[in-house]
């Protein structure tokens, strides 16, 4: 795999992962028990963007900065999608957009900004 792509999988344990590519195009996270944090702070990324996660009984942490547009399209049994990046001095960018497909049950995936 390359710079633009990644693949992660957390077992009874956690994951980090910074992405730097300034065109990233697809990545893929497994998490079951355990937590993974994914760093978006110094990529890029140009239009659509899908990230498929698959999330049971831990957390998915998603680094990532303020003005990309983050939409969750998949299914949730107990458990939340919590976008947590509120700066409203800074407008999203719809050319950007980073899509959440996937599931999970009893489990959380988090959205945060680049300064936590």
């Amino acid at each position: 795999m390359n710079d633009n792509y990644i693949e992660t999988t957390a077992v009874f344990g956690e994951v980090k992962k910074y992405v730097l590519s300034k065109d990233f195009k697809f990545g893929s996270l497994t998490n079951v028990f355990g937590r993974t944090t994914v760093d978006f702070c110094n990529a890029d990324i140009n239009g659509a963007v899908v990230l498929n996660c698959t999330q049971l009984f831990g957390e998915i942490r998603i680094k990532a900065p303020a003005n990309w547009h983050v939409v969750s399209e998949g299914f949730n049994i107990f458990m939340a999608v919590d976008d947590k990046r509120r700066n409203p001095m800074v407008s999203i960018d719809t050319n950007k957009t980073l899509v959440l497909r996937g599931g999970g049950a009893f489990g959380a995936i988090k959205i945060i900004d680049c300064f936590n």
